[in-house]
């Protein structure tokens, strides 16, 4: 894992990513550009999109996709920008979708939505 970017702030006590056996668990990211450590995205759309491009180089780092997800767990600041994330959501996300939840909620650093994910390890990548 390359370990110069910052997926999370310096100072949080947690990894960008976890592998077990068989899964690799994402932490919740956001629109947070990986080498300045802060918002590169304004508005829901934009924040959506680099915030699953973080998730997406994340998981190439351990040779897996979105493809790989299995479980997506969302964290949406507005209730009003539920059918708008859908969008974007659906564009990014490869068919057959993984399993979701998705709530609502107050998030750090002023972020509309973070997301983390459960990928499944493949054979190569363990």
């Amino acid at each position: 894992m390359n370990m110069n970017l910052k997926y999370g702030m310096d100072e949080a006590p947690f990894s960008p990513s976890t592998p077990t056996d068989s899964l690799l668990f994402v932490s919740g990211q956001g629109a947070i550009d990986p080498l300045t450590g802060k918002i590169a995205a304004d508005g829901l759309e934009s924040q959506t999109s680099m915030t699953i491009r973080n998730v997406e180089d994340i998981l190439s780092q351990s040779g897996l996709t979105l493809h790989d997800v299995v479980k997506v767990n969302i964290y949406l600041k507005n209730r009003a920008d539920y059918e708008t994330f859908n969008r974007v959501y659906a564009r990014l996300f490869p068919q057959p979708y993984p399993a979701r939840t998705l709530v609502y909620c107050d998030l750090n650093f002023d972020l509309l939505v973070e997301i983390d994910v459960v990928a499944r390890l493949r054979s190569s990548s363990k």
